[in-house]
């Protein structure tokens, strides 16, 4: 999708986890050639959640029934709002491949668990898609081949107390 505004555009992502692995799934960014997490623009009809869910499928193949949004903290109840999953991160991103020279994305980082390892992006998406342990997601980092920031954020995924109940390798229980 194109940018919608000049200096920032929203977009929503995802740190997808395996179903019984400590894996994080990466897919190989068409343009900036880097492994990466998926996720892309919210678009002027759609709120983050709807964002993600189209991000996931097109980039993953992944339907909403086949994988869970993690909340780390929770959030009070607002009656007669729609209440929307809290990312575990937004951060604020230039982006350097844009014709748009002072152009930036405000992220909103969700946690996804998947509910399969199946993974088909759609036609015309990176085909280049796979899920990556600790240790390989450290050799990405280690070649340059991971986009900067998300070695930093799937080690604090794979690490973090609250979450070491869905990471964790069942085979080791």
């Amino acid at each position: 999708m194109p940018h919608i505004h000049e200096l920032y555009d929203f977009t929503a992502s995802a740190y997808i986890l395996h179903p019984t692995e400590p894996k994080i799934c990466l897919h190989l960014h068409k343009k900036l050639n880097k492994w990466m997490h998926v996720g892309g623009h919210v678009e002027l009809d759609e709120d983050p959640e709807q964002a993600l869910t189209h991000e996931m499928e097109e980039e993953t193949g992944l339907k909403r029934d086949q994988y869970e949004i993690i909340q780390v903290h929770d959030q009070p109840a607002t009656d007669g709002h729609k209440q929307m999953p809290l990312p575990i991160n937004v951060n604020v991103h230039p982006m350097k491949d844009s014709i748009l020279p002072n152009h930036k994305h405000i992220d909103l980082v969700f946690l996804v668990k998947s509910k399969t390892d199946a993974l088909k992006p759609q036609e015309g998406e990176s085909q280049k898609i796979g899920w990556f342990t600790r240790k390989e997601i450290e050799d990405l980092k280690a070649s340059e081949k991971l986009f900067p920031g998300n070695y930093n954020t799937c080690v604090w995924i794979l690490d973090h107390p609250k979450l070491k109940s869905v990471v964790a390798d069942p085979k080791k229980k």
